[in-house]
């Protein structure tokens, strides 16, 4: 049976998705097949299948929510769905040259074959399901019972470990106005530590509960003595734990174990301390990105990898989006890269959350105003009094200042905290007192240098993702005006920013 192609708007998205389902059923199937012939091609099976498990359920929830879902959304799920179905169709269609006219399955030329055309079939389904998940968490966002009903029937079924569908049904109930279960308790008795490593520039801890003997990242939030509304902190604190807590298995997001609360002499809050896990199979001693930067400006490393980490940065920031939080201090300091087996260059995840602040909420800590804070931040959020409420495209400038960095490999602040060479033009503009105008000085020299030295280390299409970035809350920008978000839940722009952000990166390949 040939995979059939059909197109989205045609069958309406249930439709699709069950062209998909069977499709996705078929190519495991013939995998079976072949694998019985071929026993090399076991590895290639297990990855189709492990693949498949999370997007079929993933799709069945689609499915069975398309009605619930902002339009916007909908039509970038049907966008995502008609790719998916040229990866299956082309995967089935490669899969059957194996056999010979009569069916049997062909031998002699099979190892050339497994590790060309099959092995980026089955890449490409992988990539597909990375894609589909970030977006998939978006699901996370809106309010609405009926989804909240949809999601809970779905996880009656059985679901795989990790599961998608059962985080974004926990990360639901936890932002949710009135939650369906009592939310376990956040706060930890104080913790017996050995021996707290700074993690470079980061603030981040690495911690060794005594107790345990288990490892943790602790980041500390400190509270501004002068704050009063200590009920509304502690409500905000345990929300953010509380997200943070379901989001294991969220791209660049650490789970969260608890929080320790320090008190003051008199009773009242003096820090947060968040306790976070260390991500499931990876070396617990991370680095921040600020470290790396500037440990190995002379010998960078394969820059197949350096864009790898940019796509994972790039998932990360959705990723907080998602959990219906702005990060507001976006920059190497706060990303930590744990060291992956094999890679020169780890996986990172965000840190930093002492500005945090929910999508619809306020902010409980002032900013640093220090140069290479200010550096990542677009002009309209620097000075004391701000032009705007910080939404996500403001993370996703920033996102575009350490995009450029990563691009040229080059730090932009040297160890004793001044610009380092790559930002030497703007050591004159640092000296202008105006702090609106230094900052959109800076800017332009940002994107300058995007323009100029980015084409020919990486690529005009990595260029235009980084200018994109840059110019996210500009009139014309790409990702949209002002105005068409003045409504939005948050879906457009992530929608926008997955579409004209991840997804070019993603199809950067070197």
């Amino acid at each position: 049976m040939e995979a059939t192609k059909a197109a989205p708007g045609a069958l309406g998205l249930p439709g699709t998705v069950d062209i998909c389902l069977r499709a996705g059923q078929n190519l495991c199937e013939r995998y079976k097949d072949v694998q019985e012939t071929h026993k090399d091609i076991e590895d290639l099976k297990i990855r189709v299948e492990n693949a498949w498990l999370h997007i079929a359920y993933q799709l069945a929830t689609v499915q069975s929510s398309s009605e619930e879902v902002h339009q916007v959304l909908t039509d970038h799920i049907a966008e995502l769905l008609n790719k998916l179905q040229f990866y299956l169709f082309t995967a089935c269609k490669n899969l059957e040259k194996l056999k010979d006219k009569k069916g049997r399955t062909k031998v002699i030329k099979f190892a050339i074959f497994l590790k060309g055309s099959l092995g980026k079939d089955v890449s490409a389904l992988e990539r597909w399901r990375d894609m589909f998940s970030s977006t998939f968490y978006m699901l996370s966002v809106p309010k609405n019972p009926a989804l909240d009903h949809i999601l809970s029937m779905e996880l009656q079924k059985s679901q795989p470990d990790g599961s998608a569908v059962a985080a974004v049904n926990a990360i639901r109930d936890v932002l949710a106005d009135e939650p369906t279960k009592q939310l376990k308790s956040v706060w930890l008795d104080p913790m017996i530590m050995r021996l707290p490593t700074p993690i470079g520039y980061s603030g981040a801890h690495n911690i060794l509960d005594n107790t345990t003997n288990t490892r943790y990242i602790m980041e500390t939030i400190t509270v501004d003595p002068g704050r009063r509304d200590y009920n509304r902190l502690d409500k905000d604190v345990t929300k953010l734990a509380s997200v943070l807590r379901e989001s294991n298995g969220v791209p660049g997001v650490l789970a969260c174990k608890g929080v320790v609360r320090k008190q003051r002499s008199d009773g009242a809050p003096e820090k947060f301390e968040f306790i976070l896990e260390m991500p499931h199979g990876l070396d617990e001693s991370p680095e921040c990105l600020r470290t790396i930067l500037q440990r190995s400006t002379n010998e960078p490393h394969p820059l197949d990898e350096r864009v790898f980490l940019t796509k994972q940065i790039a998932k990360a920031a959705l990723s907080v989006h998602n959990l219906n939080f702005v990060h507001k201090n976006m920059r190497p300091e706060n990303i930590l890269v744990f060291p992956n087996p094999g890679k020169t260059l780890g996986i990172p995840f965000l840190v930093g959350f002492q500005m945090f602040r929910s999508a619809d909420g306020i902010t409980y800590r002032a900013g640093d105003e220090s140069w290479s804070s200010n550096l990542y931040r677009h002009p309209s959020r620097q000075g004391t009094l701000p032009d705007n409420g910080y939404r996500m495209q403001h993370d996703i400038y920033s996102l575009g200042v350490i995009l450029l960095e990563i691009g040229l490999w080059s730090p932009f602040v040297n160890e004793e905290g001044e610009p380092a060479a790559a930002l030497s033009q703007i050591v004159h503009t640092l000296q202008d007192k105006d702090q609106r105008t230094r900052a959109t000085r800076i800017k332009e020299v940002l994107m300058a240098m995007a323009y100029k030295y980015l084409p020919p280390k990486i690529g005009s299409k990595y260029t235009d993702i980084v200018i994109s970035c840059l110019t996210c809350l500009d009139r014309d920008s790409e990702l949209g005006s002002e105005s068409e978000f003045l409504d939005d839940d948050g879906t457009l722009v992530g929608v926008r920013y997955t579409q004209q952000i991840l997804g070019v990166l993603e199809e950067i390949d070197i």
